[in-house]
């Protein structure tokens, strides 16, 4: 009896722990819901029927916010060792890898956060479940990772030195604060990141790393019962941390003058940045704030635009405020010409930021900036695996649902808000910028305290919202059925693919075809001018309006142009589709060429190519270019250097982009895709009314690509005052994506250099092993046309190291061609390259560019299955001897760039 009752109790304890740890409803808004476990794990559910995708995003409430002396960079360094080993997962970026996940870690002021991007089935939610909730409080931390790791990051550290305008953002804001961790870069002092010791770094991730100080997202597809079981499985038997994880309580006291940096390094341009002391993201004046920034810098109404830009004192100006929990800060910057004298600009930027206070707003004003910080607000919300990512910040600035009470505060805006944030925080007292100037009297901004977030967000329940339910198989089959392909009557073609997406968002790519070899000679830059004219202004809308239209309308377009033709990306939505497709058809068919803005274009592109000069990056790519491109001067394709750009920039006309234009652009070789929820009938008329009976005068002839027989060489580029290195190596192929080689070289790269997340075997070695470099791999570009192809390589990494890393490079190159890879190798590659592939399939980015690329070289979507097929037929022997047979050292060029003297 007494073993009965035993028994009995057992049962009932287990049944009742068992119910004590199930997920707790906490409340919904829009579509999210929130739950939380008894350890005090928060959980975000994103549910999206329209995706094939599913992410798991899991946000830790530690950033450079929360670290002390000595600490530096260590939130951001611990990030990284989080990619390294667990209880279960021994190498977590090959486990990562081997199951071709997209995913990440970031680490910001406020918050960390690492996420994983799959196939949306049980198998990858259970298994990135798995992996993160091991993660959260087994990771080893050991010394001996560390060891490599530090240089890594502090490679990371170096890249970031060499761009002297972040540098510029970073001794600004350091300058602003004085004792907030706000003033302090995240990535951290290259000091601390060399010196803590790896008993230092697991006590903070101890500390941090627990289930009550982090919240769980799942985005996409996914059955939440069974979600909510894997998570009770995975994370309920982690405790809360036995202590209590402390809030930071340091308070910025009031800017009592003005301050100043000068920073004084290498550099081709010039800039001037400042910085105001503005509210954190819970506070209801952060929206009247944003707007205010929006106002002030908008390309082309805005009054520093107008100031700095219009007048030619300046290439660009911008602004922007972050999403932060403690009371924040604006920034504001512009770019200046080398040859400019800055005195000039710094006196007109000063004295117009002086002004703000005393300024008076429209409601147009008011209208611009509410309709571009909607844009962002619905961009955000209609694409589930951004949004799943976005709320990284908004947990990080207290809770995830400020993310929708910005929303409203910013509906509601009106011009007094605008006022007020005018004259409370933009006062030369609470202005960094440059030299510090004490003065008797000051007048003193206070920024208040960030509010009761828990207050402030009770019982909220946003918009009502409709529920999406429809679903899209993502597979080749079904895309190629459900795609309508046609013919326009100028010879144009279409692909539009119908299916469901969130918010009715739809994609659209269009390419027009332009030009022969001899019309396209020396024609290169005109063609990008021309291109980057078209949204400058037509003959029925301005600049301005144009802009306008693109917030109102909510349409995010882009047009790039070469002597490939013409690139047209658009995104919108079913609401706004008719807006968005007359606004292109007014851009394409109407152009204005002012005349005004294409001297401004033309400054512009000018500061772009002088920033250059100097960048290790860049210069390396050129010279690679220039020594392995080898066509002649007067070919379409010959790749100008940076003076002959610049020399080609001054001899270019108005008239010169005008006869381009009448001579090259038409419909009859348009190419256009559509996908998602689009209305057909009115993308047809569209398509027939921009592209038929719009002929160009010189008819479209494809230029062949060429193959050039170069030997090795190795080019060394000394560049003064860098404290990062870049190595850019090619090797040109003689084959094409036809050859029935071709299959078997994808697959030796990708395990050679290019394999997903770091798990081929150069930047093992360089990165994992070594520490060398912070980005290292390997790429391969093949035509699908000609027999043309390139094989590359890449690092970054200080320049210090040029002898260990070219080595360590050289040996895993010879050592692939000598030894092959393994049979385990291969399976793992192979399994990992078609999960990648089938993530891709679930992007409406992905399938209608590759509708478009498809039409284009007169190809479908069963040629990407086919191309599956051969790689799934494949063997190890044939990829090792792909490998020997085109990986030729004798032909690899090696250029780097970099300060190789300074020690």
């Amino acid at each position: 009896m007494k073993k009965l009752i035993l028994a009995v109790l057992f049962v009932s304890f287990w049944i009742t722990n068992s119910f004590s740890q199930e997920a707790t409803f906490v409340t919904s808004v829009e579509g999210i819901k929130e739950y939380s476990l008894p350890n005090g794990l928060k959980i975000l559910l994103i549910p999206d029927a329209a995706q094939s995708n599913v992410i798991v995003n899991i946000v830790y409430g530690v950033g450079s916010r929360h670290e002390g002396y000595g600490e530096s960079g260590m939130a951001h360094l611990l990030e990284h060792m989080l990619f390294k080993r667990s209880s279960k997962f021994t190498d977590i970026k090959k486990t990562i890898a081997d199951k071709g996940a997209q995913a990440n870690g970031t680490t910001y002021y406020d918050r960390t956060n690492y996420y994983e991007v799959l196939p949306a089935t049980d198998e990858n939610l259970k298994w990135a479940l798995d992996m993160e909730s091991d993660r959260m409080v087994t990771s080893a931390i050991l010394q001996s990772d560390l060891d490599t790791e530090f240089s890594v990051v502090r490679n990371e550290f170096e890249i970031g030195e060499n761009n002297p305008e972040g540098v510029l953002n970073d001794r600004i804001l350091s300058t602003a604060y004085l004792w907030h961790n706000y003033g302090k870069s995240t990535i951290g002092s290259k000091e601390d990141i060399e010196r803590v010791p790896a008993s230092r770094l697991k006590v903070f991730y101890q500390k941090y790393y627990q289930p009550n100080n982090a919240t769980l997202i799942i985005g996409g597809k996914f059955d939440e019962k069974k979600t909510l079981s894997w998570i009770k499985e995975f994370f309920a038997p982690i405790p809360k941390s036995k202590t209590e994880i402390e809030k930071t309580y340091t308070v910025e006291p009031p800017q009592d003058g003005e301050r100043f940096v000068e920073l004084k390094r290498n550099g081709d341009l010039q800039y001037i940045g400042m910085a105001y002391h503005t509210p954190s993201y819970s506070d209801k004046e952060y929206a009247a704030n944003n707007a205010l920034i929006s106002i002030l810098t908008n390309n082309p109404s805005g009054i520093l635009y107008k100031t700095l830009v219009e007048s030619k004192l300046a290439t660009n100006v911008y602004g922007y405020t972050l999403t932060l929990k403690d009371p924040a800060f604006s920034y504001f910057a512009c770019t200046i010409d080398k040859g400019k004298d800055i005195n000039t600009v710094q006196k007109a930027f000063l004295e117009t930021m002086n002004s703000v206070p005393a300024m008076t707003f429209t409601e147009d004003d008011l209208k611009r900036a509410k309709n571009e910080l909607l844009k962002q607000f619905e961009n955000t919300y209609n694409k589930t695996l951004n949004l799943s990512v976005a709320m990284t910040e908004y947990i990080g600035a207290g809770d995830w649902r400020l993310f929708f009470i910005d929303r409203d505060n910013i509906e509601a805006l009106t011009i007094a808000d605008i006022q007020n944030a005018a004259k409370k925080y933009y006062l030369q007292s609470n202005r960094t910028w440059g030299r510090f100037i004490p003065e008797a009297t000051s007048e003193r901004t206070k920024v208040s305290d960030s509010k009761d977030i828990a207050a402030l967000v009770n019982g909220y329940k946003g918009k009502v919202m409709e529920a999406n339910t429809n679903t899209f198989e993502a597979s080749v089959a079904n895309i190629i059925k459900s795609t309508e392909e046609g013919k326009l009557k100028s010879g144009g073609k279409y692909a539009l693919l119908e299916k469901p997406a969130k918010g009715n968002k739809i994609e659209a790519r269009i390419l027009l075809r332009m030009g022969d070899e001899k019309s396209l000679s020396q024609k290169s830059m005109i063609a990008s001018l021309t291109a980057n004219m078209l949204k400058l202004g037509t003959k029925t809308r301005s600049k301005k309006d144009i802009n306008d239209q693109l917030d109102q309308y909510k349409i995010n377009l882009s047009l790039g142009g070469s002597v490939d033709g013409l690139y047209v990306r658009i995104s919108t939505d079913k609401t706004n589709l008719n807006n968005a497709l007359n606004l292109v058809q007014d851009i394409l068919r109407n152009p204005s060429f002012d005349v005004t803005e294409f001297e401004k274009l033309k400054l512009e592109t000018k500061s772009g190519l002088e920033s250059n000069r100097n960048e290790p990056q860049a210069v390396a790519n050129q010279e690679l270019t220039k020594l392995t491109a080898l066509y002649p001067k007067t070919h379409p394709y010959y790749s100008e250097s940076i003076d002959e750009s610049l020399a080609t920039l001054d001899k270019i006309t108005i008239e010169d982009l005008k006869n381009f234009y009448a001579s090259c652009y038409g419909g009859s070789n348009s190419i256009s895709s559509f996908v998602g929820g689009i209305d057909k009938d009115l993308i047809k008329k569209f398509l027939s009314s921009t592209f038929d009976n719009w002929n160009p005068k010189i008819a479209y002839k494809r230029i062949p690509t060429q193959y050039f027989d170069v030997k090795s060489n190795d080019k060394t580029i000394q560049i003064n005052d860098k404290t990062n290195a870049t190595l850019f190596g090619k090797i040109n192929l003689n084959i094409g994506k036809k050859n029935p080689d071709y299959p078997a070289l994808e697959m030796a790269n990708e395990l050679l250099g290019g394999g997903a997340f770091l798990s081929s075997r150069i930047p093992q070695r360089l990165r994992e092993t070594e520490g060398l470099s912070y980005g290292a791999g390997s790429y391969l570009q093949a035509n699908t046309i000609d027999p043309t192809s390139e094989w590359g390589v890449y690092a970054f990494y200080n320049p210090t190291m040029k002898d260990k890393l070219s080595t360590a490079l050289n040996e895993e190159i010879q050592k692939a061609i000598s030894k092959g890879f393994t049979k385990e190798e291969f399976d793992s590659s192979l399994k990992s390259w078609l999960q990648n592939r089938q993530t891709m399939l679930g992007t409406d980015e992905f399938i209608v560019r590759e509708l478009r690329e498809n039409m284009d070289l007169g190809q479908t979507f069963k040629d990407y299955e086919d191309f599956e097929t051969k790689v799934k037929n494949l063997d190890v022997q044939k990829v090792n001897t792909a490998l020997v047979k085109y990986f030729d050292p004798k032909k690899l060029v090696i250029v780097q760039a970099g300060d190789f003297v300074k020690k």
